[in-house]
């Protein structure tokens, strides 16, 4: 599997756009997750053998509209033990035009050996990601996780909250009430925002033309997921702004036992929703930006 091979197909429906006229990141995300059960499956996984998606990372080319026609295409990094790492790129099938890109990294719960679990994976080939769809500003050997603020540390800065305080209900849940994995960036964006938190809302730009974010680059990477009735809370820090993009890191934690759960970070744009080009970011979102501006807390 050396080679990328089609591993899953969709359309763009108006479902998935959002505010800014294009496919929302979740759906190019849902794609990829996707993708990645169509490879465990094809090596072989029983239906009882559980996978999860730990490491993601997302690096977005192009704005996908509605009635694009994609394809994602696959192939193997590595495997060893109970580590599966992949590659995907998202095509649009009608121009060919690179979409996104995306490095999953797969573990198996209970130490399952991947190899031991799918007898064709031994003789498995490898393949490397491509130039093209390698990051660009977002590194994948940190470890975001062990190098984050504590809990007590973010909560003692009053500007870090993103979200209030809220407990995860059933709608986010499978029946048995363990946390939906393909749910995970709603524990950083879901639930009531607080003033001045990034958001999917529009700000008037220079020239009257309403201006938003648009990711570019994002990378989650999973401690553990909660249950139903849980009480979690997200904060977030700005870690580099630019001219026209700021780079962001997030964290969603359990507060009764003060663990981390998710961490995540993100490179957004400024978008000109008119003209569909990056624009210098407005004063009201870069004084946004800048009072959450703490840059030792980038991940190492």
């Amino acid at each position: 599997m050396s080679d990328l091979q089609t591993t899953h197909r969709t359309t763009v429906t108006e479902e998935m756009i959002d505010h800014l006229g294009h496919m929302n990141v979740r759906y190019y995300g849902v794609a990829a997750r996707a993708a990645s059960d169509a490879v465990v499956r094809d090596l072989g996984g029983s239906g009882d053998l559980s996978v999860q998606a730990v490491d993601i990372y997302t690096r977005h080319f192009r704005e996908q509209l509605l009635d694009a026609r994609l394809e994602v295409r696959s192939t193997v990094l590595s495997h060893g033990g109970g580590v599966l790492r992949l590659y995907h790129e998202l095509r649009n099938t009608e121009t060919d035009e690179l979409a996104a890109s995306f490095v999953h990294r797969l573990e198996a719960r209970h130490g399952v050996d991947l190899v031991a679990a799918w007898p064709p994976a031994a003789d498995l080939t490898t393949g490397e990601i491509p130039e093209h769809g390698r990051p660009r500003s977002i590194a994948l050997d940190t470890a975001p996780l062990e190098t984050a603020p504590s809990l007590d540390d973010v909560q003692a800065d009053a500007l870090l909250a993103m979200r209030r305080p809220r407990t995860i209900e059933g709608d986010e849940c499978r029946p048995d009430g363990s946390y939906d994995p393909a749910a995970a960036p709603f524990l950083l964006w879901g639930g009531e925002a607080l003033e001045g938190a990034t958001g999917p809302t529009l700000h008037p730009g220079p020239d009257g033309q309403l201006v938003g974010w648009a990711t570019m680059e994002n990378r989650m990477v999973i401690h553990r997921l909660p249950r139903r009735g849980d009480r979690i809370q997200s904060f977030g820090a700005v870690v580099e702004i630019r001219d026209k993009t700021t780079h962001r890191v997030m964290w969603g934690y359990d507060l009764d036992r003060g663990d981390l759960l998710v961490a995540f970070e993100v490179v957004d744009v400024a978008l000109d929703t008119v003209s569909r080009r990056a624009v210098t970011i407005p004063e009201e979102l870069r004084g946004h930006a800048e009072d959450r501006f703490r840059p030792e807390l980038l991940p190492r």
